[in-house]
């Protein structure tokens, strides 16, 4: 039976009271220059380092910054988290690699990125069509399973994954529109893991390049578009300035997450590591999950209604062309890597179903 979205959405904003409540147990941080020192409350300080997939000056950088600051306040100055912008401990692509054995702490990412090495992440993000809502994201991890399913998935690399914001707004920012399936063939559109296998299938030429290259390469003409979310608009991202069109709507909610070393979390004092476990999963599911959407949708009102990025709506048509591809294609090519990967596709078929769409073709 369809879920009910309000209750949903009820639950979580009560996880978001329960990480208010408990982050008003913590005073005043400290801040610390090596891993051990004295916190406020005068016991000893431990130092965590977190690297960012998205600039720190950036909307998707927000999602370090207030983690930061939760798990700071939470601990009472316990845990510091210095942060660090991508590339400056290791390249993007190598995160997860680097994390698994124990270089820095944390991380906060796009797991479609690292597909690759762990074939579970693209479900983590989103696929194609999965999901319409943030209430969906909350329904399928903690209710239906998913969350399970992936974070096995992680544990084999001796690391912890927490679901987190999500991108309300995911399709093609594009220089061209879409009036039927063939205009997007050749088209060279930025996209990353099971997405860049979806847009093929349409018949784009997808490319795998860095969000810190977007901008140049659509200003530049290098790529026609990119599968980008729409917090990218913001004004400190300023991919409005060289993707004229916003092709609508979004193909799916999906959603960056927080990955810690399992060892770095293992380490922590008992009672510590209990409040940053809870920490960690309460701020990324209410109050970074939901500022990021809150920040996003502005930053599409404002792309839009500055004259920057012009709307442009699928046909009915199209998107049902393409539904019917990402399910009778996609979906089961992301089935057929393992077991494991068929039961997380299955789990999405089984929501899909409750929440009446078409997943049986």
């Amino acid at each position: 039976m369809r879920k009910n979205a309000k209750k949903l959405f009820a639950l979580i904003l009560a996880l978001c009271m329960s990480l208010t409540l408990l982050t008003a147990c913590g005073g005043d941080t400290a801040g610390s220059d090596s891993g051990v020192g004295e916190s406020s409350s005068g016991g000893e300080t431990i130092t965590w380092r977190l690297q960012s997939s998205y600039s720190l000056n950036s909307l998707q950088g927000d999602m370090a910054t207030n983690l930061k600051e939760a798990l700071e306040t939470a601990t009472n100055g316990r845990l510091q988290v210095e942060l660090y912008e991508p590339g400056a401990l290791c390249q993007t692509s190598d995160i997860l690699t680097y994390l698994s054995q124990n270089a820095f702490d944390c991380a906060v990412i796009f797991g479609s990125t690292f597909s690759g090495l762990i074939p579970e992440a693209d479900l983590a993000c989103g696929i194609p069509f999965a999901w319409e809502s943030s209430a969906e994201i909350y329904d399928v991890m903690e209710n239906y399973g998913l969350l399970d399913v992936i974070q096995e998935a992680y544990g084999e690399l001796n690391l912890k994954y927490y679901w987190n914001a999500h991108e309300p707004n995911y399709n093609v920012l594009a220089n061209f529109q879409v009036e039927s399936l063939e205009d997007f063939h050749g088209k060279k559109i930025r996209a990353l893991g099971v997405w860049g296998d979806f847009l093929a299938a349409l018949g784009a030429s997808p490319t795998n390049i860095a969000g810190t290259e977007v901008y140049q390469a659509l200003q530049l003409g290098t790529i026609d578009g990119a599968l980008y979310g729409w917090s990218s608009l913001s004004d400190s991202n300023n991919i409005r300035e060289v993707a004229q069109y916003a092709l609508s709507p979004s193909m799916c909610f999906c959603q960056m997450a927080t990955v810690v070393n399992q060892d770095s979390l293992n380490k922590l004092p008992e009672d510590l590591r209990s409040i940053v476990d809870e920490t960690i999963r309460l701020a990324n599911i209410g109050v970074i999950g939901q500022a990021h959407v809150v920040g996003t949708e502005k930053s599409v009102r404002d792309a839009i209604q500055g004259g920057y990025t012009e709307l442009s709506p699928l046909p009915d048509d199209v998107l049902a062309e393409m539904r019917e591809i990402a399910v009778t294609q996609t979906w089961e090519e992301l089935a057929a890597k393992s077991e494991r990967m068929a039961r997380g596709i299955e789990i999405i078929k089984q929501q899909n179903r409750d929440y009446g769409r078409q997943v049986d073709y």
